[in-house]
Formats: C-alpha cells, structure tokens, sequence
C-alpha cells in the first residue's frame, strides 16, 4: 500500500525540516515557516529528478477551512531555491491546469541543477497586501522511474478480451477492453509507439486515477490507429480487495515493480524503438497528453 501513502507528498516539508545540518536545510525550514506565513503549498510529485522537471502544485489560505487559491494566476507569483541557496529564482511559464476532481493545480517546469532538498515559495498579492507561503521538495540525482530517454522496461502485463474478463484485472468503473488487448512486452516490440498508464481507479487516494484513464481515452479516440494505449492496474489482486472492500490487502503487481514506481498515476509515451519520450506523475490534462502525442509520433 506503499504507493497510495505516497501519492501526495504532504509530510516532504516535515520531513526535509529534519534533514541534516549539512546543507542548512533544517535552519531554512525553520525560517520558512514563520508567523507570518498564511498559505499552504502542496506539490503533487514525489520522484523528482535532476534537471527540468513538471510540477504541480496546489495553493491553500491556512485558515480552518483550508480555502483552494485556485486559477488566481494573476494573484501568484511562484520562486524556487536549493537549501544552500540565498536568492529565489522565478518559476516560469506557470500554467493553471483543471482537473476532474478537486479543482486543479498550477503547473511549473523548474530546473533542478543539483540533487537535495528545494524550497518552493509561493506569494499571494490582493488589494496591496502580501500573503506567502512554502514548502520543501526532495530531489534526487535519477528518480526511481525510468526517464526520458530511457529504455522502457520490458514487463508483462496482464490482457483481458471482454469486459467481463477486464473486470478481473481492473479497478475502473467502466473499464475500456481497448486498454487491456496487448500485453505491454508485446506493445514495446512491435514496431509501434506506446502509451501505458500505471494507475489504480477504485483505490486512488488523490481520486485522479479514474479521471486520468478517461482522458486517455480520449486521447486514443485521436491517436489509437497509430499508437498502443495500455492501462496497468497497480495491484495484481485488484478483484480480492473489490470483493471484500479491504485496501490494505493490495498486492502491487509486477510491472509496477519492474518500473521502480512509488507513487501514482504514472503516464509514459514510448516509441517505436521502446524508448520513453515523456513522462507525467500525477493527474496530467488532454493538452499536456496530445503535446506529448505529437513529441512522440514525431519520434516515431
């Protein structure tokens, strides 16, 4: 159940406060969460590499109702730092993203230039008055799934013909057969281009899993003559835990092993040469998935 305990990152800042005194991440925890910060920053990744990655990021007021800042994008201004860093550096190209469920996030591309423990701030200005707030993000030398650029692993991933049989070996409401025809080794080696979703619909602690399947199948409807769609479920004994309503029964399946996943949805284009052109964590729109269509059958 490791993979749904992670899917938001929510303790990354307590965490990080912690850290050792080598890289003053403690001392800058300490100073970021002073009195007079009156907002809350949630980042919706967790496996963070070096160099430039996509992160979304929720925006909250700290009052007891938890009040979304949502696509205030006028109102923001996001800044980003290493622990060892004194001056923030501005967060372009931010983007507000609607999502099915819970309103939506912004979308940022920092540029991690080094492994450790970042700082994101974010300011809210209305009516001449300031409001900030922060919180802190470990990244990694290499995430632990693949990257861009990386052979996708070959894996063997469980097929159903039927709606019935797809019944077995997904947790989604209405489960599209169209996802579960080939298995993903025979997808990664036929010469075509692929796009796999990790993802567990029913047991989603962030509720995007069903909401993101659904966006891919809109995107098949566009690219499905050119292109293999494929949905792993992320527990091998998905039926069992539906049966008895036990989640903390899950087996995590094999491929989601293969792949070193330890959070989710995961979403990965691969081409026709088995290598991986992009990749999203968490909830990911129809716009951000058709530009990574488009990358990928131009790679293809």
């Amino acid at each position: 159940m490791y993979l749904m305990l992670l899917a938001i990152p929510l303790l990354l800042g307590l965490a990080c406060s912690s850290g050792s005194s080598d890289n003053g991440s403690g001392a800058l925890a300490t100073a970021a969460r002073g009195a007079d910060e009156t907002l809350s920053i949630l980042l919706m990744a967790r496996d963070v590499e070096v160099g430039e990655a996509r992160l979304p990021v929720v925006v909250l007021l700290s009052d007891e109702n938890r009040t979304r800042l949502d696509d205030r994008l006028d109102d923001l201004e996001f800044a980003y730092r290493h622990a060892d860093d004194e001056q923030f550096s501005a967060l372009s190209g931010v983007v507000w993203r609607p999502w099915p469920v819970r309103g939506g996030a912004y979308t940022g591309t920092p540029a991690f230039d080094r492994p450790g423990v970042w700082e994101v701030q974010v300011t809210l200005t209305e009516n001449g008055e300031s409001r900030v707030g922060s919180t802190f993000l470990q990244v990694n030398q290499d995430s632990s799934a693949p990257s861009v650029g990386d052979e996708a692993p070959l894996t063997v991933s469980k097929t159903a013909s039927t709606v019935d049989e797809v019944r077995q070996i997904s947790s989604a409401f209405n489960p599209d057969p169209r996802f579960y025809s080939l298995s993903l080794d025979q997808a990664l080696t036929n010469g075509r281009p692929t796009v796999v979703l990790f993802s567990t619909p029913a047991f989603c602690v962030t509720q995007t899993c069903g909401p993101q399947l659904d966006t891919l199948g809109e995107l098949m409807e566009e690219h499905g003559e050119r292109v293999d769609f494929i949905h792993v479920e992320i527990f091998d004994n998905i039926r069992e835990m539906l049966d008895t309503g036990d989640s903390t029964i899950g087996e995590v399946a094999q491929p989601v092993e293969d792949w070193s996943l330890i959070t989710e949805p995961w979403t990965f284009f691969v081409d026709s040469q088995g290598v991986i052109t992009s990749r999203f964590e968490q909830f990911t729109t129809l716009d951000e998935l058709s530009e990574a269509a488009d990358l990928l059958l131009a790679a293809s």
